[in-house]
Formats: structure tokens, sequence, C-alpha cells
């Protein structure tokens, strides 16, 4: 069967300091390297408005959708990557990816990078009313997730439409040894145990302040990583805080938010990277982890059990508990206890690359679009 061409219109957050952007970069430019598939970004969400320094708002944001939705009219398929906060939260009829959905008028993929049912009872019973009701439109041909545990939580919300693409693992920027690495960061010597990403409330980080005191002498813990742009909960000035009055405060080091170069300088420098999640659907930041092929002590959920089975480079320890962190990361002090946890994720990057991924995003994109167009219309 004759392959078509396709115009595909990536709708996202784009340029900003975001997980999700740099997901879309790569994704768009493996996409742009197959002849049949040409992708244009149309970018959008709260985030980059801001960035614009256009005023926010939710009568505002729906002439900003309308605007978005507008750049998708050459297109024959429009693929969202969608975060609740991109649309404007999971307050009741505050988020508007229904209102720009009922703009679009192509076929639609929207890939849901985070599905939220934390909270308290009736914070949990509001964003589950909200989620719910967000992924119905008939425009929308089939969902994305990142992992099957996602995926679970989208069908207990009624969406059916569901295919599991998992993340890639990226290739490093640069590539140096350990040693090499420690010694241009004036670190040479020390057992360095990074928590990598944004500093936000789900990763639990103050937890790590507990576990460090039970931690070798020559440990270093570093945050690699500053707050979110969106975070409003107060949460890295209360873990500044923390640090501050730490007695082991000058065994840690924060960052702050790091540029593309120095994100890798500091993970190749990494003994240990430790994830202790308190909740989450999935982590970009970890694949970036793998792609150094680094050993990670990770909280027990279900996202990273199964990040777990697929790489064979995680170890797993109960979430909150600082004695299991303590006592797994301290197993791994020694390069030969690394070693096996090394090869695993060196031989799972060589085989999870972006172009596997994208190459499954274009046969879906081939059979929505199947599905929604006669077949002379594709020829």
């Amino acid at each position: 069967m004759e392959r078509m061409n396709m115009q595909v219109a990536m709708v996202t957050s784009w340029r900003v300091r975001c997980g999700i952007a740099r997901y879309t970069e790569e994704l768009a430019a493996a996409l742009q390297q197959l002849p049949e598939c040409k992708v244009s970004i149309v970018p959008a969400g709260v985030q980059v408005w801001l960035e614009q320094r256009r005023p926010l708002g939710w009568w505002r944001e729906r002439t900003y959708w309308k605007e978005a939705a507008e750049a998708t009219r050459d297109a024959d398929l429009v693929h969202i990557q969608f975060a609740p906060h991109f649309f404007g939260g999971l307050k009741p009829f505050r988020n508007l990816l229904p209102f720009f959905l009922k703009q679009l008028d192509k076929p639609t993929i929207v890939t849901v990078h985070e599905v939220d049912t934390t909270g308290s009872p009736l914070v949990r019973l509001i964003k589950v009313w909200v989620q719910k009701r967000l992924f119905r439109s008939k425009r929308i041909s089939s969902l994305i997730t990142l992992s099957s545990f996602a995926a679970e939580q989208l069908k207990k919300l009624g969406h059916e439409r569901v295919t599991v693409i998992p993340m890639w693992v990226p290739k490093p920027r640069i590539s140096l040894l350990p040693e090499e690495a420690k010694q241009k960061l004036g670190l040479t010597g020390r057992f360095v145990v990074t928590a990598f990403g944004f500093i936000v409330p789900r990763r639990g980080y103050e937890i790590l302040l507990e576990a460090l005191s039970s931690l070798p002498e020559e440990t270093l813990l570093v945050f690699a990583g500053g707050p979110h742009p969106l975070d409003r909960t107060g949460y890295y000035a209360k873990l500044m805080s923390l640090i501050s009055e730490h007695p082991l405060r000058c065994r840690i080091h924060v960052t702050g938010y790091l540029p593309e170069q120095d994100v890798d300088l500091w993970l190749a420098a990494s003994d240990v990277v430790v994830a202790p999640f308190r909740y989450l659907s999935g982590s970009a930041s970890l694949m970036r982890v793998l792609a150094h092929h680094k050993p990670i002590v990770a909280s027990d959920l279900p996202p990273l059990r199964e990040l777990a089975e697929q790489s064979g480079a995680l170890i797993l320890v109960p979430v909150g508990d600082a004695n299991a962190f303590a006592e797994a990361i301290s197993k791994l002090r020694h390069p030969e206890e690394r070693r096996r946890y090394e090869l695993a994720a060196q031989n799972f990057a060589e085989l999870q690359t972006v172009q596997k991924v994208a190459l499954m995003h274009f046969r879906l994109y081939e059979t929505v679009l199947r599905d929604n167009f006669p077949a002379d219309v594709l020829s």
C-alpha cells in the first residue's frame, strides 16, 4: 500500500522552560525526517503567552486559542500536546481544551502528558469530573499516553480511544565520563547523588534531606533544577528554607534552572540519580537520565514500575521512605555495584530511539487519516 503525504499541525508549548516543549522539539525533528510527513508548529498555552507578554484570563485566552485553531487550517491532522496548565488548569469550566477543539475542523490527536487525580477527596472529585469531560469531543480520533498506567487512568475516566507510545531516550548533547564531568565541576572525589527536574511538590524532595544524614560523608546531594514558572504552591521556597536550616547544608547544592549543555554536564557527573516522586503519570526527565546510563533510585509507583521493567535500570523503594532511599543509594556507592544498572540503561537507550517513536506516531497518523477520509482524497 502506498504511503500518504501528510501535513501535521503540532499545537504545543514551545521554546519556553518546559519539558513538553523540549519533548515536542525532538519529536517534530524526527517526524520531519520522514519523507511523507511535514510538521508545522503552532505555539500555544499559558506559558507561551506569558513569554510573549500577552495578558491572560479566560476571555483573552479564548481569543488566543481561536488564533491557534486558525493556524491549523492547512493541515491534514492536528496533534495537541496536552497538560492541564496549558489550557487553564482543572478548575470546573476553566480549562479551554473543549473550546479549542470546537474551533478545529481536522481529525485531532491529543497526547495527554498528565492525568491528575490527586488532592483531598473533594479536590479529587472535582478533578475527575473535569477530566471526564475534557476529551469527549468527537473531533478527537485518538488519545496518546506515554505509559500504560496513564492509559488505564484515562480509561477509568471513560476515554477508550487511547494509544500508548512511550517516550524515547534522547541523545545527550555532550558525552563525558563521570570523572571528566566531575573535574569540570570541581567535584573530584565526591559521591554525586542528583535529583533532576523542576522543583515542584510531586517530586517529594524533602525526603532526600532526611536521607542525607545516612549517606556517606563524601556525598554531595544535588538538586539539578529550579522552580517551575507556573508553580504557585510555594514549594520551592519551602525547600530552600529547609536546606538553609539543614545541619548538612554544606553537602547540598542547588543548581537553579540549567541550560541544556549544563544539564548534560551535571547528569554525566552524577553517580546515582534519585526520583522520590509522591505521584506522577510519567517523567521525561528520567529518560534524560537514562541517556547518560545512570542508575536511578525511585519511588515504587506504577509508571516507575513500568519503566523499571522496561529498562532494568531502576531500583524501586517505598514512597516517602527516607531510610529505604538512603539504603538503596548507599548500596550504589561503589562502581561495581552500579555497573549492572548502567549497562541496562545503555542497552535500553540504544533500543528506545526517537526515530522509533516518531515512526509509531506516523503510523497512528496514517490510521487516523484513513479512518476519516475516503481513499481517493488521500491519494
